[in-house]
């Protein structure tokens, strides 16, 4: 059966036998109270000194004044700390060493070989060859590094006989 109608029909048998509608309210919201309505709300209790903070403020300062006059590897030698840490202070203190005059020359104006004095150089090594030395003994006797051994004699046609067996000059 249906419900509807069985619904309509015991609504009509309750309102025969005297019931009445009674009609109810409905929920209706309430926020809650505030928690602290009756006690007074105070100020946060000030934060103690942190001693470590004014340690460091006290050295950027020091270092703030050192960086006017110094470079890197001067204040490193005059505070004994590493050229890191005084890098670091000069990031966060937002200040900068003076650069090193000595820094910058760079690519641009080394000269990495003297003409006149590779020129020398060869006859030196001409010299040892006519005394019988091997490539080892004449570039320990004159102090230079392989590379540099090798460059002259091929720049100035040195004939510098190898040792047996082996199969390159080095690098030039």
């Amino acid at each position: 059966m249906n419900q509807s109608i069985d619904l309509e029909a015991a609504k009509a048998a309750f309102f025969a036998s005297g019931g009445i509608a009674i009609e109810l309210d409905g929920y209706q919201y309430v926020p809650h109270r505030p928690h602290r309505d009756n006690v007074v709300i105070r100020a946060a209790p000030p934060k103690p000194v942190n001693m470590k903070a004014v340690k460091r403020e006290k050295q950027l300062a020091e270092l703030r004044e050192l960086a006017k006059t110094m470079t890197y590897a001067q204040a490193a030698a005059h505070t004994g700390l590493s050229k890191m840490t005084l890098y670091r202070a000069a990031q966060d203190g937002g200040f900068a060493f003076q650069p090193d005059p000595r820094r910058g020359r760079g690519e641009k104006n080394r000269v990495y070989a003297d003409p006149a004095a590779d020129k020398e150089l060869a006859a030196q090594i001409a010299e040892l060859r006519d005394a019988g030395l091997n490539r080892h003994e004449a570039k320990k006797k004159l102090g230079i590094s392989d590379r540099k051994f090798c460059r002259v004699i091929h720049l100035f046609g040195v004939d510098y006989p190898k040792a047996q067996g082996r199969r390159c000059d080095g690098p030039i």
